[in-house]
């Protein structure tokens, strides 16, 4: 059995480094066994550090930011995990321009904006998580998306070995889809371009979003955001409330009352339930419309592949 602490030592301190932890503390759908270890590197040189070591270990690595756009295994996750939203926060704005880096969170850059009178990122002040991890996943809201601001993206390569600046022709944005989910680069920073603004335009705009995802999500809830893509020319939402679906559950995993988009956890809800109620929905949805709904939440841990 592997001395973890001994592991890293000289490059993370102690209380760092959380052995066996219980992965369902770590995301907001409060899902998920144990990791075999979880690291929290506070920066970016200790972040990289991690990777090395485990690179020249040969051990496996998995990436976790806010954890909320995301289902872990019941079984954990073998090898190394790290989280990235403990790195230190830093933001700057220059003219039109934002820097964020390390774990700084999606809603505190859209406050951030507003106070420096910029507009275009509005849309993005209620949504969970870090802002590295929207531009991973290009994240959404509102008829907009992380591809419509981002201007650079820095990352490192998952060895650790090469520092990298992404312009926005080397995302290759797609549907909730970037680079980054196939080539494995760690992101710890994010350049965004937006437009002036009137501040209290702004505000009032974000606060109008906020009210809104109260009244029509299910916030009271544990789950993942929305859990599907949306076909072209479909709407999911009317398409699973046709099919009789609202309220469908299996263990605590149901579909949400409010939003049928969102799969919830009432409680005690496991991945394989979580899973289970995700499957009938699609498989219901094709027998009654012969369309496909692909999933978008981020499969991590063992036995679990990333799936559409």
């Amino acid at each position: 059995m592997t001395n973890w602490n001994s592991f890293f030592e000289g490059i993370l301190d102690e209380r760092l480094i959380k052995v066996n932890e219980p992965m369902a503390n770590h995301n907001t759908y409060g899902i998920g066994g144990n990791a075999d270890v979880f690291v929290s590197p506070a920066d970016k040189e200790s972040l990289i550090a991690v990777l090395r070591k485990a690179a020249a270990e040969g051990l496996p690595v998995t990436l976790i930011g806010g954890g909320s756009n995301c289902l872990i295994s019941d079984k954990g996750i073998r090898g190394v995990t790290i989280c990235t939203s403990r790195i230190k926060p830093e933001m700057a704005c220059f003219e039109t321009w934002i820097t964020a880096y390390g774990g700084v969170g999606t809603g505190t850059v859209a406050r951030f904006a507003q106070k420096n009178s910029l507009t275009g990122f509005e849309w993005a002040v209620g949504i969970p998580g870090t802002l590295c991890g929207a531009a991973f996943m290009n994240a959404n809201g509102y008829g907009s998306k992380m591809r419509n601001v981002v201007e650079e993206v820095y990352a490192v390569s998952i060895d650790g070995e090469i520092d990298k600046v992404y312009g926005w022709d080397d995302l290759h944005y797609g549907e909730s889809d970037s680079v980054f989910m196939h080539n494995g680069d760690v992101i710890y920073g994010v350049k965004l371009h937006l437009a002036m603004g009137d501040s209290e335009k702004i505000k009032a705009e974000m606060d109008d979003h906020q009210q809104s995802r109260r009244a029509k999500q299910p916030l009271e809830k544990r789950s993942a955001g929305t859990m599907y893509l949306r076909p072209p020319g479909y709407h999911v939402g009317p398409m699973i409330k046709a099919c009789g679906l609202i309220g469908f559950a299996i263990g605590d995993a149901e579909v949400s009352t409010k939003h049928a988009d969102f799969v919830v956890n009432n409680g005690n809800a496991s991945c394989e339930d979580v899973l289970a109620v995700l499957h009938e929905v699609q498989r219901r949805v094709k027998e009654k419309f012969g369309v496909h709904i692909p999933l978008d939440v981020r499969m991590l841990g063992e036995g679990l592949e990333q799936e559409r």
